[in-house]
């Protein structure tokens, strides 16, 4: 059996993407910090170079100052944290008036004893240690308590990497450390779907038409580490994938020649991303990336966005069978019926904004 290895988010995985900007040439190493930012500083910088934003609410419990000195000093939190989000941290007694995003200026609340801003993001009676996540809709998710710096990990690629879109917390979380288990060097995951190269899957589906399944990734994507391990690994939906489809699974960074319709390269740009990539995904680089072609090689759907072992055999099934031609998406799952047990109906589009996830 095929096993592939997959690296913890300590180690390169996660953040091969982002680690090198941070490199110290000098031989003293500095000591990881978030960079932490006024609401008018990432209002200055959200238009050029828009980020999802982090606001950690703090006070001067045990717990806030435990996350601050222990999750918010490790390296990869940081690291992630400063490429990734916008962080601003506040105190929910501040007594300082605060201008947020939405232009208005907040002020301490003295018969509430909290900070309005607090208690306009965080309800009536605000608590701390929390962690609130704003999407690209700028929708909150907010996580309280104390987190050790896996879960918050998970959390923060929950958000940044669009995760919300199509999955639960509470079913992304499992998925998520079932590929970066803490506490061990690797995890051994059976590598389930038969990937061809896209040379290979051009050339069977020309001899024998069946259609071509394409998903780029790259290895600073967790997304693209969790949807390997959890959608393309589980038995049923990779074999209903390998009997419709020949699939390709393409680093979206690769330096390798690639022939479509003709030979694409690597310009070596930015962001690094091959041009087969950048067209296909039209320049959207949100990864992981899915492409369905038909016999023809013709284009039926794309998405970019992480999707269950559930999210993928439906739209899998909706490719197949053809409803793409008459039904939307949306209606189509409303009375899809499942063909195996393991897999339990989900909602394509279910994720819980706010105050869902502990």
């Amino acid at each position: 059996m095929t096993i592939i290895r997959l690296a913890l988010l300590q180690t390169a995985l996660l953040l091969a993407g982002f680690l090198f900007p941070f490199t110290i040439i000098a031989q003293q190493e500095l000591k990881p910090a978030i960079n932490w930012l006024t609401f008018e500083q990432v209002a200055a910088s959200y238009k050029e170079n828009p980020k999802p934003l982090l606001v950690f609410f703090y006070s001067n419990n045990d717990s806030s100052k435990l996350l601050l000195t222990t999750t918010f000093a490790r390296k990869e939190v940081c690291v992630y944290t400063n490429t990734k989000y916008y962080p601003v941290k506040i105190d929910i007694n501040s007594k300082a008036d605060i201008k947020f995003m939405d232009g208005e200026v907040y002020k301490y609340n003295v018969a509430k004893q909290s900070h309005d801003l607090a208690i306009m993001l965080l309800g009536e009676k605000p608590e701390a240690p929390t962690v609130l996540l704003f999407d690209d809709k700028n929708t909150p998710y907010a996580f309280k308590g104390y987190k050790n710096y896996n879960d918050m990990l998970c959390q923060l690629v929950y958000i940044s990497e669009n995760v919300q879109k199509t999955t639960r917390y509470n079913i992304w979380a499992p998925a998520y450390y079932r590929t970066f288990p803490p506490d061990q060097k690797a995890n051994r995951i059976p590598l389930a779907v038969n990937w061809l190269t896209l040379e290979e899957a051009l050339k069977l589906n020309n001899e024998k038409p069946k259609g071509i399944f394409l998903t780029f990734f790259t290895k600073s994507s967790a997304a693209s580490s969790v949807m390997l391990v959890n959608a393309f690994s589980h038995k049923q939906v990779a074999k209903y994938l390998d009997e419709n489809f020949y699939c390709v699974r393409l680093d979206a960074q690769t330096s390798d020649t690639l022939i479509w319709d003709k030979e694409y390269y690597n310009t070596h740009g930015k962001g690094n991303y091959h041009d087969l990539a950048k067209i296909m995904m039209k320049d959207q680089m949100q990864f992981p990336s899915i492409f369905y072609f038909d016999r023809t090689n013709r284009l039926i759907l794309s998405e970019n966005l992480y999707l269950s072992p559930e999210a993928m055999y439906m739209l899998s099934n909706y490719v197949v069978s053809e409803s793409y031609k008459t039904k939307a998406f949306a209606d189509y799952i409303k009375t899809f019926k499942f063909e195996f047990q393991d897999i339990v109906p989900r909602e394509f589009q279910n994720a819980a904004p706010a105050s869902k996830p502990q």
